[in-house]
């Protein structure tokens, strides 16, 4: 019975685990792929347009406080007010990964 609970537990954290891995992806296929998948925003993935935005904001971080507070077109949170910080930060960090 121990061991039976100890699988359970342990599989429960690997799928926690991969549910927090794909939250950027989800994210941003439900709130930000509207633009920054079409070229509205800068596009997700392209060093040139975000290296030196992440540059100019000190990181991650700094993009995530842009993204909370709006910026140009783009409204405060983007399109997904009920957003936390972590989903906001991992949709971050998916759009800015070079390709």
């Amino acid at each position: 019975m121990k061991k039976l609970m100890t699988l359970l537990c342990l599989a429960g954290a690997a799928m926690t685990a991969t549910a927090q891995a794909d939250d950027g992806v989800a994210t941003y296929n439900t709130y930000c792929m509207a633009c920054h998948g079409t070229g509205i925003g800068p596009m997700a993935g392209d060093k040139n347009l975000w290296q030196p935005r992440l540059d100019a904001k000190g990181g991650v971080d700094g993009l995530l406080a842009s993204a909370k507070a709006g910026l140009n077109a783009m409204p405060p949170m983007g399109t997904c007010m009920n957003c936390t910080d972590e989903q906001l930060r991992a949709a971050i960090v998916h759009i800015t990964t070079f390709k």
